[in-house]
């Protein structure tokens, strides 16, 4: 988000300075990594509606950096769960299919499921290359101006009568009118320290890959299995063949300071005996990641202007495919214009972020 925003506002000829504490594309939060999935299909039509948006700014994103960052592979959703996407769907005014298990079966001879289980396809599912996506919107900041610097910590913010000081690890002491908080899981106790407390919770999520020969498969989600941590299946069309799965939002609490970057051996099992069962042939096993999930109450992410502060929290395991969205979004809260979405559904004062 942080990049996203950088590009939107160089792109308008703005003086932009970005600070990240790591590396872009690193591996300690939650954008680094081959892969993420992109889907219309939510519960509820603001975010279909928000993604359709995000899709058209993807493409533009890629005709602008000259590289395929985006490629349909359709996504398919599993459960009863179906028939609220599919009526967020139908109200956002998008296209999606019924399949039968038959159908599905028919389509995708590799897929299995159980005869009685409810379907919907939504043919835009698409997968990101997170890696190159991260990388485009850092080389065109770079190339209309911006400063970006790796490896600088911010150890405080404050607000100041003319705009806001940060203070680096360095001993940088950085003034400017606006500044964008866009910190993942780091967000909430750099926050805290200037008076904006936000119930951000940080879990260490993980993901295992796979290597399978044959053919095409869309992204699945399996409603049925685990409703409130249903596992997933992402396909990865830059390498055919190869794809991970996981279990949304499976993962436990950390201490950001000393997480660990080792799989938990009893959720990687849970997720070869997953995709056995939905698989007519066995894949060959290849490594498991761990990345961080930022999550609020409700789920829904924390966009928001507070003074000379913007505050960028679009996270829970499903905000990287809004990214060039919300980069644009934060641009126009940073410089006082209209953004184009509404944002009441995600202030940082709303009843679901108090405590």
């Amino acid at each position: 988000m942080g990049t996203a925003a950088a590009r939107a506002l160089s792109s308008r000829g703005r003086a932009v300075l970005l600070l990240e504490r790591f590396t872009f594309g690193n591996a300690n939060g939650s954008s680094g990594g081959p892969t993420r999935n992109f889907r219309l299909t939510y519960h509820d039509p603001v975010y279909v509606r928000m993604a359709r948006q995000a899709l058209d700014r993807w493409r533009r994103l890629e005709s602008e950096a000259g590289l395929e960052l985006l490629r349909v592979v359709g996504g398919l959703d599993v459960g009863e769960a179906t028939d609220s996407s599919a009526a967020a769907l139908e109200a956002a005014g998008e296209a999606f299919e019924r399949p039968s298990a038959s159908e599905v079966a028919e389509r995708w001879p590799v897929l299995r499921f159980d005869e009685g289980a409810a379907f919907l396809y939504q043919p835009e599912g698409a997968i990101l290359r997170a890696d190159e996506a991260i990388g485009a919107q850092v080389g065109l900041a770079r190339a209309a101006g911006a400063e970006l610097r790796e490896r600088t910590v911010v150890d405080s913010l404050r607000p100041t009568g003319e705009g806001v000081e940060l203070v680096t690890s360095g001993g940088d002491v950085i003034q400017a009118p606006t500044a964008i908080v866009a910190a993942g899981a780091w967000a909430a106790p750099l926050l805290r320290d200037v008076g904006i407390d936000l119930p951000l919770r940080p879990t260490l999520e993980q993901s295992t890959y796979f290597r399978m020969e044959g053919s095409a498969i869309p992204t699945i989600i399996d409603w049925d299995a685990a409703p409130s941590q249903p596992p997933y299946l992402v396909p990865d069309p830059f390498q055919p063949g190869e794809f991970k799965a996981g279990s949304h939002l499976s993962g436990p609490v950390i201490d950001l300071d000393a997480r660990s970057f080792d799989p938990d051996a009893d959720r990687e099992a849970s997720t070869i005996a997953w995709v056995g069962g939905r698989l007519a042939s066995q894949p060959q096993l290849v490594q498991t990641e761990t990345c961080l999930y930022t999550t609020t109450p409700d789920e829904d992410f924390v966009i928001d202007r507070i003074g000379p502060l913007v505050v960028a929290s679009p996270c829970t395991g499903h905000g990287f495919k809004f990214a060039p969205l919300i980069g644009e979004v934060l641009a126009d809260l940073a410089t006082g214009e209209q953004p184009p979405i509404p944002l009441d559904r995600f202030r940082a004062d709303r009843p679901a972020l108090r405590v």
